[in-house]
C-alpha cells in the first residue's frame, strides 16, 4: 500500500467520522397566543401551560388544540401541522441524520378569544319554564352536549322568550325531542 492510498484513506475515514459527529437535526416547535393572553391550553388533551406557551413536538400530523380562559368561550380547533418538503421519505433521512447544520421549524398560532355571553334571568326563566311544561306533558328534551365533528347533530334547541307558557302540542317540541308513550297499567 503506497503512502497516498494510505493518506486518502484516513482523510475518508476522518471526514466521515466528523460527518457523523457534527449531525444536525430537525427541531420543532409550536408557539401558541391567544388574545386576551392567559388562557390554558390542551393538546391532544393534554395540558401545556398558559399562553403565551412554545413546546417541541415529534410528529407532524392533526392536533387537538382546546383553549379555557374564565370569562371567554372555550375554542377546540383541530389544527394539522404538514411536513416540509425535507421531511417526506428518503429526504428525511438525510435532513435528520447527514446534513451538518440544525434546522427549525417553528410554527405560530394565534386564537382571538371571545367573551363568554351572559344569558339574561328572564331568558333563563323562560327556558326553565318551557322544560318544566315540556316535562309535564309527557315529552322529552334531548340534553344539550357539545357536538362531535363525526356525527350530523341537529341544531341545538334555542326558545324564545314568551309571555304565556305556550299549549304543548308535539309540533312545539325541540329539534330530536319526542312524545313518552303511555304508562302501561299493571293488572
Amino acid at each position: 500500500m503506497n503512502r497516498r492510498t494510505f493518506h486518502f484513506r484516513h482523510f475518508l475515514l476522518l471526514s466521515m467520522l466528523l460527518a457523523c459527529a457534527s449531525t444536525g437535526c430537525v427541531r420543532r416547535r409550536m408557539n401558541i397566543r391567544t388574545n386576551p393572553p392567559g388562557a390554558v391550553v390542551y393538546v391532544d388533551d393534554q395540558e401545556l401551560g398558559v399562553t403565551p406557551v412554545s413546546s417541541s413536538y415529534v410528529h407532524y400530523g392533526t392536533r387537538e388544540i382546546r383553549l379555557e380562559k374564565d370569562g371567554y368561550e372555550s375554542v377546540s380547533q383541530l389544527h394539522t401541522f404538514k411536513a416540509p418538503w425535507y421531511e417526506y421519505p428518503v429526504i428525511e433521512f438525510f435532513s435528520e441524520n447527514v446534513w451538518p447544520w440544525e434546522i427549525r421549524d417553528t410554527r405560530d398560532l394565534d386564537f382571538q378569544m371571545t367573551p363568554r355571553r351572559i344569558v339574561p334571568p328572564e331568558e333563563l326563566r323562560a327556558r326553565a319554564e318551557q322544560l318544566r311544561t315540556n316535562a309535564q306533558a309527557g315529552y322529552i328534551t334531548p340534553m344539550n352536549t357539545p357536538p362531535n365533528p363525526s356525527v350530523n347533530v341537529a341544531p341545538q334547541y334555542q326558545p324564545q322568550p314568551q309571555l304565556a307558557p305556550p299549549v304543548m302540542r308535539p309540533e312545539t317540541l325541540p329539534e330530536g325531542g319526542f312524545a313518552l308513550p303511555p304508562p302501561v297499567m299493571a293488572q
